[in-house]
């Protein structure tokens, strides 16, 4: 399965199944809590192609705080991951995944990726800022600025939105590792501005 992000925003977009077009997930960035306040508190909700939610991200400032994944509080990155090390390779870093002892998350300076230890095969992978990839002619709208490529196999051992999720946070991991570019939300549109400055007053009635 190959889907593609419509926006260069991964966390304000939506993912389309390059096959056919059809919807597969929508994310939706919203903050809760701007900075008069304190740090700025952002929701992002995951949505399957039907609007049902299926995951959600609490922000403080940059940092992911609260994940669910479908009726589950995963909890933080640590919890998320099933560890609280990371396995330090030269240009690479590697973390185990919760669902299966032979899956390794794996991230280098240009690659991000769900690894098959056993067979050292690449079970799922974030294409990033790849405007030549081999799907880029399909028509769909929206430049795109990553692709998510799946498996059939990683599907039954973990639900699509965790191996996107994960994928996601582990690009938050490697920036930070290999000295990349923060990842930066997209300014929020007045509409936002407004409702973060109502959202205070509205939870003290």
């Amino acid at each position: 399965m190959l889907l593609k992000f419509t926006s260069q925003d991964l966390f304000d977009t939506t993912l389309v199944d390059v096959s056919n077009g059809q919807l597969a997930f929508r994310l939706l960035t919203t903050i809760i809590a701007g900075p008069s306040s304190g740090p700025v508190r952002r929701k992002t909700e995951i949505q399957d192609g039907i609007g049902a939610v299926v995951g959600t991200i609490g922000w403080v400032d940059r940092v992911p705080q609260l994940i669910t994944l479908l009726d589950e509080s995963v909890g933080g990155l640590v919890d998320l991951f099933a560890s609280n090390t990371i396995q330090f390779i030269p240009k690479e870093l590697s973390i185990p995944t919760r669902f299966d002892t032979e899956y390794v998350w794996t991230a280098t300076p240009d690659s991000l990726h769900l690894l098959d230890y056993d067979s050292n095969t690449r079970m799922a992978q974030l294409h990033m800022h790849a405007p030549g990839f081999k799907a880029s002619h399909a028509p769909i709208p929206g430049r795109g600025a990553a692709y998510l490529e799946l498996s059939p196999h990683p599907l039954g051992l973990a639900p699509p939105v965790e191996i996107l999720v994960s994928l996601l946070m582990l690009d938050i991991l490697r920036r930070g590792r290999f000295g990349l570019p923060h990842y930066t939300f997209a300014p929020p549109s007045r509409l936002q501005q407004a409702w973060a400055r109502l959202r205070p007053r509205r939870n003290t009635v």
